[in-house]
């Protein structure tokens, strides 16, 4: 799964990696983004990618409060398509969400965050679907899933689950434009690049604490994750 992430990378950089044709807004560097909170999302309109904040955490239209979307923070790769949570924004509403890493716990006498992110590069995108959302009272909200796929070789050792991961303009395009559900599919693969991984503190599991002193290694108390 995906609970935690970064972005903290300058944002000319996410204007140029992902040809924003908007400016982005309100934009603040994050050490420990967590479920619930606002995320920086691109989505495909007007023949451009547009850049805008949702709350992580899908929401189903037919949701009968906001507390559901903790539940869907991910959507798996596996049944994205089919389940009826999911199945229309895969169809429809797919976006791009940047990250420069991610973090995971791995298991053993104890739980162990590892952050994970991809060596030479700025930033990349997680595969992300969305959807609106109306509560009785009160405005609309946009809210997204973050899709998951099987662990790769450098995950597995710390969880059997990764976020999607794309890095090439190719991916990006295709996520954001393709129409074909097959071709979609193929698209959501385990990453084959590589990956660093290494321990950092347990302060990253407390979502108040927000700093970049959570990416920086620390003594590893589960064995060899590298």
């Amino acid at each position: 799964m995906c609970g935690r992430f970064t972005l903290y990378v300058d944002s000319k950089k996410l204007n140029t990696v992902f040809h924003l044709t908007n400016n982005i807004f309100d934009y603040v560097p994050r050490y420990n983004i967590a479920p619930g909170q606002q995320i920086a999302v691109i989505t495909q309109y007007d023949g451009g990618r547009v850049f805008s904040y949702m709350r992580w955490g899908l929401i189903p239209p037919w949701a009968k409060d906001a507390k559901m979307g903790y539940r869907l923070i991910n959507a798996r790769s596996e049944t994205v398509d089919n389940k009826p949570a999911f199945k229309v924004s895969f169809r429809h509403r797919r976006c791009l969400i940047p990250a420069d890493g991610f973090y995971e716990w791995k298991k053993n006498n104890a739980k162990q965050p590892v952050y994970i992110s991809m060596p030479g590069k700025a930033v990349f995108a997680f595969a992300g679907i969305w959807t609106q959302w109306t509560p009785p009272q009160g405005s609309t909200i946009n809210s997204c899933s973050i899709i998951t796929t099987a662990a790769n070789e450098t995950i597995r050792s710390i969880h059997d689950r990764m976020p999607v991961l794309f890095d090439q303009e190719q991916q990006f395009q295709a996520w954001l434009e393709q129409n074909d559900p097959l071709e979609l599919k193929k698209l959501l693969q385990p990453y084959a690049g590589p990956l660093a991984a290494y321990p950092v503190s347990t302060a990253v599991n407390a979502a108040k604490h927000d700093s970049p002193q959570l990416i920086e290694k620390t003594v590893d108390i589960t064995g060899d994750i590298t």
